[in-house]
């Protein structure tokens, strides 16, 4: 398997129905939707899929790539802004969650940056039943990868620390997470046909 915690893909990823800052921004917190918003830094939504991806997209995904859409996450960060710590994602069961495919709305100059799973116990958060995680500060961590994810879908891994390294430009993301696909070697197994980049194996 490669050791790489992110791989390029050839998958489409069509386009939105709605015009996603816009429906974001013009109501941040609707109700039925999992939310956090602070204006300066960054926030995430969960939706369900329907309410971003066209029916077209979503057959698309389910008869070519043989894979359900589970949720959307949208990941916002302000220009600059560092957060300081790095995380695993967990699942509403506390375990821990693989992968996700993602890609930016717009052009990227930030890097998704991973680190070695360090030996120090983290913080747990919940922000939301679609939010958790544990988390680290960043100054215990070590790197050992990065990438600029940017607008071609990407499957990265979210079960070993991992941050973002913003640059000057805003930053919108969009991370499709996947029915019953819930550990990394899945995702690479999954759209093993459709990884494109075998760079840093």
């Amino acid at each position: 398997m490669p050791k790489s915690p992110w791989r390029r893909t050839s998958i489409d990823r069509g386009e939105c129905k709605i015009d996603l800052k816009d429906y974001i921004l013009s109501d941040p917190y609707r109700d039925g939707e999992h939310a956090l918003y602070f204006p300066k830094h960054g926030g995430i939504w969960t939706l369900q899929p329907k309410t971003i991806f066209t029916e077209e997209w979503l057959q698309y995904i389910s008869f070519e790539h043989h894979a359900k859409v589970d949720l959307a996450q949208i990941f916002y960060r302000a220009p600059h802004y560092q957060h300081p710590g790095a995380h695993v994602d967990i699942d509403r069961s506390d375990n821990l969650y693989g992968g996700g495919l993602n890609w930016t709305i717009d052009p990227d100059d930030a890097h998704m940056v991973w680190y070695n799973m360090p030996d120090q116990d983290p913080t747990y958060t919940k922000r939301s039943e679609t939010d958790r995680n544990k988390e680290w500060p960043l100054e215990d961590l070590v790197e050992n990868n990065r990438c600029i994810i940017g607008q071609q879908p990407t499957l990265v891994r979210t079960d070993i620390p991992h941050t973002v390294d913003m640059g000057a430009n805003e930053r919108w993301l969009i991370s499709v997470r996947f029915t019953r696909l819930n550990d990394w070697n899945q995702y690479l197994d999954k759209f093993n046909d459709w990884i494109v980049d075998e760079t840093l194996v």
